[in-house]
Parts: C-alpha cells; sequence; structure tokens
C-alpha cells in the first residue's frame, strides 16, 4: 500500500515535470511585453458628431419604418406627424 502511493506520487511528479519541460520547448520562455499608453484627458467640451458618420436620415434597421410622406422630422430623426395624439396611436379625420 505505501509502494502504491509513493509510486503514485514520483510517477505525478516526473509527469508534471516532463509537461513543464515539453510546454516550455513550444511556448518559450515569457518575454516582457511592452506597450502604449493614451492620454485619458477627460473634458468637459461637447462636440457634435460628424455628421458622415451619424446621418439622421440613414437607414437603421432598429428604428420603427414610417410609410408615407413626411414633411417634418424632429431632432432625432423621427417623423413628426399630425395625425398622432399624445398617447402614441394615429387618430384619422373623417369628413
Amino acid at each position: 500500500m505505501k509502494t502504491d502511493l509513493f509510486t503514485s506520487i514520483v510517477a505525478a511528479i516526473a509527469g508534471v515535470l516532463i509537461a513543464f519541460f515539453v510546454t516550455n520547448l513550444f511556448i518559450g520562455p515569457i518575454e516582457e511585453v511592452t506597450y502604449k499608453t493614451v492620454d485619458t484627458t477627460v473634458t468637459a467640451e461637447v462636440v457634435n458628431p460628424n455628421p458622415e458618420v451619424f446621418n439622421y436620415r440613414a437607414l437603421n434597421p432598429t428604428v420603427e419604418v414610417y410609410v408615407g410622406e413626411c414633411t417634418e422630422y424632429d431632432a432625432t430623426g423621427m417623423c413628426i406627424d399630425e395625425t398622432e395624439t399624445s398617447s402614441g396611436t394615429n387618430t384619422q379625420e373623417t369628413n
């Protein structure tokens, strides 16, 4: 019983040592890594986004599509519809 335990411990230690050296052959020694840092100065200045990138009239699959003619847009690019009520449902007038 004692010899089985001793043999198991020696085999485990030998396996770990062999795995360490074989892995070291493939990976190689650990080298020091250098990296650049970015200046992270934060200011209170607010800059308008580039209209080429943030075009509110561009196609956006996450926005509900408005079918029909829209003559007036709000600041976010959504159509301002005269028939919308304050609850958000469309009402149609019949004459």
